[in-house]
């Protein structure tokens, strides 16, 4: 969780940086150092509504460097984002396409994108939580195209922002759904990349890099137990989590646990995309 906890940081950092600026830019005066109730406050609210998981670069960036190429198609179909009716299925695959997003950026495939951000695009209109976002959202990752550092950085800030935007509206559970979405189109993607991904060590490794914020996502659920927004997913996460559990204490897996994980993955999201 160290990355989360270094975005805090810095978050905290920036907005001290905006609130001492837009102060002196007021009064024509250097401003004094802010109460340490304003800073307590100020620190609160970041904690609050930062992003409590790693993000999904961290999950495609592994697949990357383990050199595994990238599956044209494994991703969701971004034609699909129009088919989607209920506030649920939108919002679960919001969390997909951010995730298969961060996959096409991470190997830098352009036409893809394009495509996912465009489907992404088209759920957030319909979740009706636009004012998120820069205006200029599209040209800026249009412009960065050649630039994937800056691509990550804008799409990241696209992940960052829409999870505070939503709870700062009172749509948590809204954000738990996308939060869902993406946690488990990372670890489909790290499961069926490879016909031998038990073989494969770099490839468990990234499957238990994705343990432990699962293991987070079912307790930030639980505080929502028995709603009806997220029943289901809730029941996905757990089983999952039940299959981690079978070897609990290691740091290692079985090959049933693998195989039992992946065709798991499989049905659940049959099941969310269809």
């Amino acid at each position: 969780m160290r990355t989360n906890k270094a975005y805090q940081f810095i978050s905290l950092a920036i907005v001290a940086g905006i609130f001492s600026a837009g102060f002196s830019s007021c009064t024509g005066k250097s401003s004094k150092k802010s109460s340490p109730v304003a800073e307590e406050t100020i620190k609160q609210e970041i904690e609050e509504y930062a992003y409590p998981l790693p993000s999904a670069f961290e999950v495609t960036n592994m697949l990357n460097e383990i050199e595994a190429s990238y599956i044209v198609g494994i991703a969701n179909d971004p034609e699909k984002a129009s088919s989607y009716l209920s506030e649920k299925s939108k919002a679960i695959n919001l969390g997909i396409y951010t995730a298969d997003l961060a996959y096409a950026t991470t190997y830098n495939q352009k036409n893809d994108i394009q495509a996912f951000f465009k489907a992404s695009e088209t759920l957030v209109r319909e979740l009706d939580f636009t004012s998120a976002f820069d205006q200029d959202l599209a040209d800026q990752i249009e412009a960065s195209m050649d630039n994937k550092d800056k691509l990550v950085e804008i799409v990241t800030d696209m992940f960052q922002n829409a999870y505070s935007y939503l709870n700062k509206q009172g749509r948590t559970e809204l954000s738990y759904l996308v939060l869902s979405g993406t946690v488990i189109e990372g670890l489909y993607l790290t499961t069926h990349i490879s016909e031998n991904t038990f073989q494969n060590p770099k490839i468990i490794e990234a499957i238990l890099f994705q343990k432990e914020p699962l293991a987070e996502l079912e307790k930030m659920l639980a505080y929502f137990e028995g709603s009806e927004l997220l029943s289901d997913v809730q029941e996905d996460i757990k089983r999952i989590n039940a299959i981690y559990a079978q070897e609990e204490g290691t740091t290692s897996m079985t090959e049933k646990q693998v195989l039992e994980l992946t065709e798991t993955l499989t049905k659940i999201r049959e099941n969310l995309v269809k």
